[in-house]
């Protein structure tokens, strides 16, 4: 398993896709090396847990009525683990595939006009992806929830990634300076490209595209593209990692709030090992021409 420091960019499936395509994902409080379902006396609130869960235990004849289910989402048809929701969850996200084998043992579930669709095995996924493409496709991005797949799966998975909780994370810092210790209430971020492009000395009137634009394109930096009469001069940019040190959201350079701009709360120094320097960077244009 290995460990990721920003989330997956979802990509629509479409219609026509192999199961090998397919990633799940499930959030859990602890780090675990492998996933298994729990007992509902191990579970807190676990009662409450097993009356949930007891419209699906219809379809699993088999297993133990004293064990719950993971519970996880079809990646590909989420509305909880798009990557601003996840970098604002303070747990573990995990990723990982299953067997078209193991999608076969797995119930699947979409709520429609309240309505809850549970559908069986890789014919009855196919039911359910179908339903929730079709779906979606006529509805706006704030009604996704209602419309998430999930997953119930009786036995236990391997997950091939996983994002850690946020204190465990790495943040990045850029600075035109070089520097030893990184003052309380410094900006960071997860995104390598976000640090570096954050520390060229711009103003948001100098943008081609607009804050409230890049909102609707995602996540604003990447998309970051300045006005033809701007011309920033090159330089050097120091790209500092941060670990261990509490952080707190805040504002980005254009006023909005997103979930991947964060301050730290506490100073980090190379003496303490919670600041690194990753790289001097001699040209921040030809830097950001790489990503």
């Amino acid at each position: 398993m290995k460990k990721i420091n920003v989330p997956f960019e979802i990509k629509d499936l479409g219609t026509k896709f192999l199961t090998s395509d397919i990633w799940f994902t499930l959030h859990d409080k602890k780090y675990k090396k492998v996933l298994r379902p729990q007992r509902y006396s191990k579970i807190f609130r676990g009662e409450r847990l097993r009356e949930l869960e007891k419209e699906a235990r219809k379809y699993f004849p088999y297993h133990e009525k004293d064990t719950s289910f993971l519970r996880a989402s079809l990646f590909n048809a989420t509305n909880t683990s798009r990557p601003d929701q996840i970098l604002q969850r303070d747990e573990y996200t995990y990723y990982f595939k299953m067997l078209p084998s193991e999608i076969e043992k797995c119930l699947f579930l979409i709520t429609v006009n309240g309505e809850q669709v549970f559908s069986k095995g890789i014919q009855g996924f196919a039911d359910v992806y179908k339903l929730w493409h079709t779906e979606i496709k006529e509805e706006n991005v704030a009604d996704r929830p209602k419309k998430d797949i999930q997953v119930f799966i009786p036995f236990k998975v391997k997950p091939q990634y996983y994002i850690p909780e946020i204190r465990k994370r790495i943040f990045y810092h850029g600075s035109r300076e070089r520097f030893s210790n990184l003052n309380k209430y410094s900006y960071v971020t997860p995104y390598k490209e976000d640090a570096i492009k954050f520390a060229i000395p711009w103003s948001s009137s100098e943008l081609l595209i607009k804050d409230e634009e890049m909102s609707n394109l995602g996540r604003p930096p990447r998309f970051l593209r300045f006005r033809r009469d701007v011309d920033i001069e090159d330089s050097k940019i120091y790209l500092y990692s941060v670990k261990g040190i509490d952080t707190i959201s805040t504002s980005s350079n254009t006023g909005k709030l997103y979930p991947w701009n964060r301050i730290t709360i506490s100073s980090a120094s190379e003496e303490g090992k919670s600041l690194k320097l990753v790289k001097k960077i001699m040209s921040w244009k030809k830097e950001l021409s790489s990503y």
